[in-house]
């Protein structure tokens, strides 16, 4: 019995470690980030079109993937998220904001795991790693 009891308690402990959040919708909906780092790089920050994401009503999303907007159906399973149905206006960018604007597009339509905070989500992709801030419109 001793044994049984040692190895409950460390499962319990293992379980109140973890450190990757489980988020559900409501957590996500109704609040805009802004992208702060790409694959542990800062993101240079422009005057009007900074890259971020905002998920709406019906968990709809849109942002600024660089330079283009984009919109699309946002999906969540467990830490999975993914962008369908990825729509974006079509102006040509200067090649550092293409190549974030790539790096954004594919993660969505790829799907990225979720972890982070309140105040941080982290987007990690197949190939890039994306941590945006919150940056609500309305404090």
């Amino acid at each position: 019995m001793p044994r049984f009891l040692l190895l409950l308690l460390a499962l319990l402990l293992l379980s109140a470690c973890s450190s990757t959040p489980v988020f559900v919708q409501q957590d996500l909906q109704h609040h805009h980030w802004v992208l702060d780092k790409l694959d542990g790089q800062p993101v240079p920050s422009g005057p009007d079109n900074r890259p971020d994401i905002e998920i709406g009503e019906h968990f709809t999303v849109n942002g600024i993937a660089g330079c283009n907007r984009y919109f699309g159906q946002g999906h969540l399973d467990g830490n999975r998220f993914w962008v369908t149905s990825l729509g974006s206006t079509a102006m040509a960018c200067q090649p550092q904001l293409d190549q974030i604007e790539q790096a954004v597009l594919a993660t969505l339509t790829e799907g990225a795991t979720l972890s982070g905070s309140a105040e941080m989500l982290i987007l990690k992709g197949k190939r890039h790693r994306l941590e945006y801030k919150l940056r609500d419109w309305v404090f």
